[in-house]
């Protein structure tokens, strides 16, 4: 195919895009505008931890093979939640009410700082040291929606375990639809998600790093869904008002094994 205007450029890669990539954006009406071929990103991966206060920062360039795979929602749907082990919880689309009904309630944890809103269970089963975290978005006007989960092997490394849930619903089976999970080797992971962008060693583990960006023109329809009526940004050729879109996948491993992951939705609202 032969793309050479920006315009067709754009229409060139989203055409290529597999629909499950994209389905989360355009379900309810809101477009694509951009989609960046690299960034710099900067974030705190280790808030949960004990001591985790550094920041990690990467340069990350995304041909279309990596964007796919980063925003792939097979990532973003987490199996296994639940006394039965029958539940799932999704990344950018369960509620706190949803994770409550599966686990029970939970106090809303002080992490300090920008996360301020994580829920935390620790599987109550014998011999188990599970931990699950969800992080709320954009607390504390908008603390419904789960921005993040992540999954631990290791209750010990989290600084508000004696804060956490103790449930049964929280086990070492839990994992993605895409196949991430516990005790994954390292050849099994990047079978999933890819070459790491970027490696750099942890408080716990080392850490492999995924990113990927778009920008969004958030309809009417998306902005009421996500709790933000007001952000609506209506399509414009000349000014889109795009939101920026950013999405994160952060593996832990230990001994060339999968100890901890997380993912991250973040529309930059």
């Amino acid at each position: 195919m032969w793309c050479a205007r920006p315009s067709i450029l754009l229409a060139c890669i989203l055409s290529a895009l597999p629909v499950s990539a994209l389905a989360g954006f355009l379900a309810h009406g809101s477009e694509i505008h951009f989609i960046r071929g690299h960034d710099y990103f900067a974030f705190h991966s280790e808030y949960a931890l004990k001591g985790g206060k550094q920041t990690y920062g990467f340069q990350a360039n995304y041909p279309d093979e990596v964007f796919n795979r980063i925003f792939d929602e097979r990532h973003d749907r987490f199996v296994g939640f639940g006394p039965e082990g029958n539940a799932t919880l999704t990344v950018d689309e369960s509620l706190k009410a949803d994770v409550e009904r599966t686990l029970g309630t939970a106090m809303r944890l002080n992490m300090g700082g920008y996360e301020e809103r994580v829920l935390c269970y620790a599987s109550s089963r014998p011999g188990d040291d599970t931990v699950a975290l969800f992080t709320l978005s954009k607390c504390p006007e908008n603390c419904q929606r789960v921005s993040e989960i992540q999954v631990r092997a290791k209750k010990r490394e989290v600084r508000v375990l004696d804060k956490c849930g103790r449930v049964p619903g929280v086990h070492a089976g839990l994992a993605t639809e895409s196949g991430l999970r516990l005790g994954m080797t390292a050849a099994e992971a990047e079978a999933v998600l890819g070459k790491p962008q970027h490696i750099q060693k942890g408080l716990q583990g080392i850490m492999w790093f995924y990113a990927a960006s778009v920008s969004v023109a958030m309809s009417g329809e998306e902005a009421w869904r996500r709790g933000f009526p007001l952000l609506e940004r209506r399509p414009d050729p000349d000014n889109p008002g795009s939101v920026g879109f950013d999405k994160f996948i952060v593996l832990w491993l230990r001994g060339e094994r999968v100890c901890a992951w997380r993912v991250w939705l973040d529309w930059g609202l």
